[in-house]
């Protein structure tokens, strides 16, 4: 009997994914549990594992962004069903992966020829999944890779591609060309996979909410003081206290006062949280990944410090697991380490809140006493869905959160 395999949906928010490679090639004999394929959604790189065994027959190639539920492949219980459901030996289905092209051509599709053919000034590269994502994380095109390693004698390998790098790396530089005419090089750099999936969600989180972002300036000199002090104890605390971790836990101190921005709305019903589940912002080279502490209001600062590093960790090396994404009730977004000082973050629905913090700047500052000294000064800001909140809650937010800051033993006590 044959079975199919869907493609799988990991997280609420997940309409699509694109394959990255199949572990196992075509025809392959897979048990129940085997790991035969990567797949990519909006915020992560997801190994699947089969839930059937029998002998695989592959749908959809690596590199194609399938819906979810659309079958990427299917497995026949014996080799005979299987070899009368393809008719004999089927090839593994293979990227075709065109050359660099002027933006003329850009638009051209791929035309369904043979993988020796030529056409329109477009040549076909067949290449396994694995080889295609080594080409393109070294930035090279395929079409200058010799083939010749494949099952076929035809496709390019990962052998190929390794080859190719090595020959580069080993070849004499050459001698310095007479200057020519500069001519401008466009780069075709297809927008799938989770930074397609992320700028779809960006969008849809400003149309579809009232989005308002306010901030202030807070006086973070003490605080920065305290830090000092919790790593000069880094030894006895177990953990390196970052400033991070710092306003992560004043900001999980606000959200206990105000539940109404410890919130998710979908448009119909607001939904108030007794916890809170903190989302974090992590940049990565993949795009934006957002991972969540669970309860982090009932964590110490030593607990919430090694909870995000553990996350932050995971989430640049997309070791993320199921349910570690898309369930915070609010969203921490810290660019303290650029040299940027305000910023309007865009909301995480169906979340009603996200909090940013600049980098601390030392600034002269007049004191209550009139006097004038050195301060280090850092602007927070909020953005907040006004159909949720209004601004009165957004002030007595900021009047909480700067008095926290600016005292921050208060933080963990």
């Amino acid at each position: 009997m044959r079975i199919d395999i869907p493609m799988p949906k990991a997280g609420l928010t997940m309409v699509e994914g694109t394959i990255g490679e199949w572990r196992v090639p075509e025809g392959t004999l897979i048990q129940k549990g085997d790991a035969i394929m990567e797949y990519e959604n909006e915020k992560n790189t997801i190994e699947y594992e089969s839930v059937h065994g029998g002998y695989l027959h592959i749908l959809e190639p690596a590199g194609e962004t399938v819906e979810v539920g659309k079958p990427i492949a299917w497995v026949a219980e014996t080799k005979e069903e299987y070899d009368a459901l393809t008719g004999g030996a089927a090839p593994a289905p293979q990227a075709e992966v065109p050359t660099q092209q002027t933006a003329q051509a850009a638009a051209i599709s791929a035309p369904a020829a043979s993988e020796a053919s030529e056409s329109q000034g477009r040549r076909h590269v067949r290449a396994t999944g694995l080889a295609r994502k080594m080409a393109r994380e070294a930035g090279i095109d395929l079409a200058e890779v010799p083939a010749g390693s494949g099952p076929d004698g035809r496709r390019i390998a990962a052998r190929d591609v390794k080859a190719y790098l090595e020959s580069r790396r080993a070849a004499p530089a050459a001698a310095p060309a007479a200057p020519a005419a500069v001519e401008d090089e466009i780069t075709a750099i297809p927008w799938t996979g989770v930074r397609k999936t992320i700028a779809r969600n960006m969008m849809n989180s400003l149309q579809q909410s009232a989005q308002c972002t306010a901030m202030c300036e807070v006086d973070v000199t003490d605080l920065l003081a305290l830090r000092q002090k919790l790593v000069e104890g880094e030894e006895y605390l177990g953990c390196r206290v970052t400033v991070n971790d710092l306003l992560c836990k004043a900001v999980c101190s606000v959200l206990k006062r105000h539940p109404t921005v410890n919130a998710t709305f979908d448009g119909k019903t607001l939904y108030s949280h007794k916890h809170v589940h903190l989302s974090l912002a992590v940049a990565t080279e993949g795009g934006l990944m957002v991972p969540v502490i669970k309860n982090a209001d009932t964590l110490t600062l030593t607990e919430l410090s090694l909870a995000a590093k553990d996350l932050g960790l995971r989430a640049r090396e997309k070791r993320l697991q199921n349910g570690e994404q898309g369930c915070g009730t609010c969203t921490v977004s810290n660019v303290g380490m650029f040299p940027i000082d305000m910023s309007t973050p865009i909301l995480n629905p169906p979340e009603v809140g996200i909090f940013g913090f600049g980098r601390a700047v030392k600034k002269p500052v007049y004191g209550a006493d009139g006097t004038l000294s050195p301060r280090s000064m850092m602007w927070v800001y909020l953005t907040f869905d006004h159909r949720v909140v209004d601004g009165l809650e957004a002030g007595r937010v900021f009047k909480d959160l700067q008095n926290l800051l600016e005292h921050p033993q208060l933080i963990t006590a």
